[in-house]
């Protein structure tokens, strides 16, 4: 019998089914168990024989009845596939129970895939894994592969990667594919075994052989990272094409890379587009992404708004964060859209709620501009927090400004300083500058000179103008503070520094900046770096003066009007021409010396009727710069009557415009009727009240764009407690913020706050530093300071004659204490010979001003503060 049997399954081998048949028919008749299955499972597939499941269930119950093996796994089979019978997974998991004792392995794994899935019984991924082991040590590969799979992941048994490694590679050398192609994912992604991309190229490359895709795209990004080998852009793409030959939407997308960005082939726009609309069409969200990129770009295809937005919506609702921005920066732009600034809105708050620091940081610059929403500065920090705990520079580096201002928030120099340095270690130049700049005046943090020079050069090496100048300003003897053992300060030889501080003067005037091309003609007036050389001092005057820098028009006037008025006529229109530029824009030692021209005869008036008139034609069509000088011409009264209601219109158009100076001016004559007696007593105080509020935000406004009036007044605001409480402290934030962009009154009251420890640490050295940089900027009270400290030896060592000097420069700009005091200078030989004429003339100067003034002491102390009509500090 056992002959025949062999005869039956060696016809059935060969194909020849009526052989097979006709041999196991009569041995099945004779209860031949082998037999009966054998008849049963041509009838089950129709080989020899019209199929017929009722036929092989009998066929198949015979022999199963006489406990053999297969036949009872085959019984198992037509239940669990419902063949000839209602599917009925309860059936079939007895029958495969059966012949699982027995030992056979692929219904040990069937039985296996019905407890994993939970088929007929209840899921149970422990026996699951039980009867995958009997399998997989009986060489079963589909058993071995997904015990492997079991112990890589820990269901239903303890997690043992060198386990699972073992069991994969068992199924691995059979040919098995699915484990091959796991083996060189454990492999390549280090997963609970020891990386090695050479061998996780072996077996991806054994499963890509077997046409398996996701092991082609595999083995193609590893030729492109060159993992496990050298990178290999070619072979990467060929194993890219082979994926996507099988519809691998991540291959397409990648082709569709490599095509736009030329790797491993030429550049070609059309494959590109071919390979993302295929991903696309796949549902690859990124290549819906990219080719809205394409379309808003023309990226080989002309540029396409209204499909761009197609692509980047279908992107969008899959969920892709930056499909959502794009959105929004296209409704914000009006691009294939009509121009929606709420829809722009929603979609950057989709997109942050998605996490996407890019659009975290966008909705911090909307509400801390104002930009389409209220401006809330509490929004805009919390915004911006968002972004920069993600590491997004921009963001840090605009909360560092949030917190260094006080907006949304208490101004705290430390923690400013400290996202300055988060997005200044990212390579943001304007937050290098910051850190550098923080660092030299100790602000926020210790002074370091040295790192303070190493910041300044990351952000110079990027071309940050401003971080040029500053390093020329802290390698310049002539500028540095002497104290905190500034190693510039305590150079023996000055002239090696001085020629590094015009070097990188030099560079940063070759950028545009105006006080680098000053500070260049101060060192050829003086000598220091170069030779003396004034005509070369004058070219660079004139350069900075062209700009519009008023220092610098005014260093030119002095020039050309040489001394005592020797320069020819054609020089003198030049020189009157150059100070009136110069006082427009406030510089009150042009406008002295203008003035002195105009009484001499020398110059005359400009026509300000003429430019009121042009300013408003130009101001009525829409012109933000000529509305901003209407309202100074109105304000001021030149060649129009004053009137500040016309004043404050102009001003707020052009402050609507986006102008910081137009705010600062608009809130100033705002301050000025809420501060004015008569409207005390005749404007309703809730009206007042809505009005300095809404100064305050002008203020606020104007400071937010850093500038520098605005920063001082709220200083001023701060230190007086008008509008607001009194804060010193945040009056010395202010003050300091001012001080940073060269505003002489802010440099002023720092150094008085400095030298008084109000609202900060006392630094009495750092305040003489302040003081000399606001004299500098012909800040009349530093310079009157700045006397009486040389000729009572206060903080300095008495010198009467330098004090002399200073009250000279005050007394010139009108400080009326100042010329009190040179007239009792003069009266009594101090610091210079007795000169009763000169005596005589400063105390009539003193006498005309106010009788507080003239009635000074001798020496007249300076206020701790600018006065209050320092608040209407307006900008020219």
């Amino acid at each position: 019998m056992k002959s025949l049997l062999a005869d039956a399954d060696a016809a059935y081998r060969r194909g020849d089914f009526a052989n097979a048949l006709r041999i196991s028919r009569p041995l099945a008749s004779l209860d031949y168990a082998a037999a009966q299955n054998n008849l049963g499972f041509m009838y089950a597939n129709g080989q020899g024989v019209a199929q017929d499941y009722a036929e092989a269930l009998k066929w198949y119950r015979l022999a199963a009845a006489q406990d053999y093996a297969p036949a009872q796994y085959n019984l198992g089979f037509m239940y669990a596939n419902g063949q000839g019978v209602e599917q009925d997974y309860a059936q079939a998991i007895t029958w495969y129970q059966l012949a699982a004792e027995q030992g056979l392995p692929d219904v040990q794994t069937n039985l296996a895939f019905m407890y994993a899935n939970g088929q007929g019984v209840a899921q149970d991924q422990a026996l699951a894994a039980h009867w995958f082991e009997r399998a997989a040590v009986q060489g079963h590969a589909t058993a071995q592969f997904n015990l492997a799979c079991m112990l890589a992941s820990g269901e239903g048994v303890s997690a043992d990667a060198t386990s699972a490694r073992k069991w994969f590679e068992s199924a691995a050398a059979q040919g098995h594919t699915y484990a091959q192609f796991h083996l060189g994912l454990m492999l390549s992604q280090g997963r609970g075994v020891e990386a090695d991309g050479v061998l996780a190229r072996k077996w991806y490359q054994l499963a890509a052989d077997q046409g398996d895709a996701p092991a082609q795209y595999n083995l193609g990004l590893m030729f492109a990272q060159g993992q496990g080998g050298a990178p290999d852009a070619e072979q990467s793409l060929h194993f890219f094409e082979q994926a996507a030959a099988q519809g691998h939407s991540d291959a397409h997308y990648n082709l569709g890379v490599c095509y736009a960005q030329g790797t491993g082939t030429a550049v070609d726009y059309e494959q590109a587009l071919t390979h993302y609309r295929t991903a696309a069409a796949l549902g690859h969200v990124q290549a819906q992404y990219n080719l809205g990129t394409l379309s808003a770009n023309g990226f080989g295809v002309a540029q396409d708004y209204a499909e761009a937005l197609q692509w980047y919506q279908l992107a969008a609702d899959r969920g892709l964060a930056v499909a959502q921005f794009q959105l929004g920066a296209m409704h914000q732009a009006g691009q294939g859209v009509a121009q929606n600034s709420g829809q722009a809105r929603h979609h950057f708050h989709s997109a942050a709620a998605l996490g996407l620091a890019q659009a975290q940081c966008n909705l911090g610059l909307m509400y801390s501009l104002g930009q389409d929403v209220s401006q809330d500065f509490t929004l805009a920090r919390q915004w911006y927090q968002l972004a920069a705990d993600q590491g997004d520079a921009l963001a840090q580096f605009n909360l560092g400004v949030l917190h260094l201002q006080g907006q949304g928030g208490a101004a705290d120099a430390a923690r400013a300083y400290d996202w300055f340095l988060l997005s200044a270690q990212q390579g943001n130049a304007q937050a290098q500058f910051n850190v550098g700049m923080a660092l030299a005046l100790g602000h926020g943090c210790a002074r370091q000179h040295g790192q303070a020079l190493e910041w300044l050069h990351s952000a110079a090496d990027q071309g940050h103008s401003d971080a040029l100048f500053n390093l020329g300003c802290l390698l310049d003897p002539g500028l540095v503070d002497p104290g905190h053992g500034n190693p510039v300060a305590l150079a023996p030889d000055p002239a090696p520094l001085q020629r590094q501080a015009l070097f990188y003067y030099q560079a940063s005037a070759d950028l545009g900046n105006t006080q680098a091309q000053h500070n260049i003609g101060v060192l050829y007036a003086l000598g220091q770096a170069v030779p003396q050389d004034l005509a070369a001092a004058l070219a660079h005057y004139q350069q900075a003066a062209q700009a519009g820098d008023a220092a610098s028009q005014f260093a030119a006037a002095v020039l050309l009007d040489g001394s005592e008025g020797d320069s020819v006529a054609s020089q003198r229109d030049q020189v009157v021409q150059l100070l009136e530029q110069a006082a427009a824009q406030g510089h009150a030692a042009a406008q002295q010396r203008l003035d002195t021209l105009q009484f001499d005869g020398v110059a005359s008036s400009p026509d300000y009727a003429k430019l009121a008139a042009a300013c408003k034609s130009a101001a009525t069509q829409g012109d933000a710069s000529a509305a901003f000088n209407l309202g100074l011409l109105l304000a001021q009264g030149l060649g129009v009557p004053a009137d500040t209601a016309q004043a404050a219109y102009w001003y707020g158009q052009a402050a609507q415009a986006g102008i910081p100076a137009a705010m600062n001016n608009l809130a100033v004559l705002e301050l000025q009727a809420w501060h004015s007696p008569s409207d005390a007593a005749t404007g309703p105080a809730s009206q007042r009240a809505l009005a300095a509020q809404q100064a305050l935000q002008n203020l606020e406004a104007a400071a937010a764009a850093q500038q520098a009036d605005a920063l001082f007044n709220l200083g001023v605001l701060c230190a007086h407690g008008l509008v607001r409480s009194r804060d010193m402290a945040q009056a010395h934030h202010y003050f300091e913020a001012a001080a940073a962009l060269g505003h002489g009154p802010a440099q002023f009251n720092l150094a008085v706050l400095l030298a008084q420890g109000e609202g900060c640490q006392s630094d009495p050295a750092r305040a003489l530093e302040l003081l000399h940089q606001a004299a500098q900027a012909d800040e009349a009270a530093a310079l009157y300071t700045l006397g009486r400290m040389h000729v009572l030896g206060e903080g300095l060592a008495p010198d009467a004659a330098q004090g002399l000097r200073y009250y000279e420069q005050a007394a010139a700009l009108g400080d009326g204490a100042a010329q009190f005091n040179l007239g009792f200078m003069y009266a009594n030989a101090q610091g210079t010979k007795q000169n009763y004429p000169l005596a005589l003339h400063w105390y009539q100067a003193a006498a005309g001003q106010a009788p507080a003034l003239a009635l000074a002491p001798p020496i007249a102390a300076s206020a701790p503060l600018a006065a209050p009509a320092a608040l209407l500090k307006q900008a020219a």
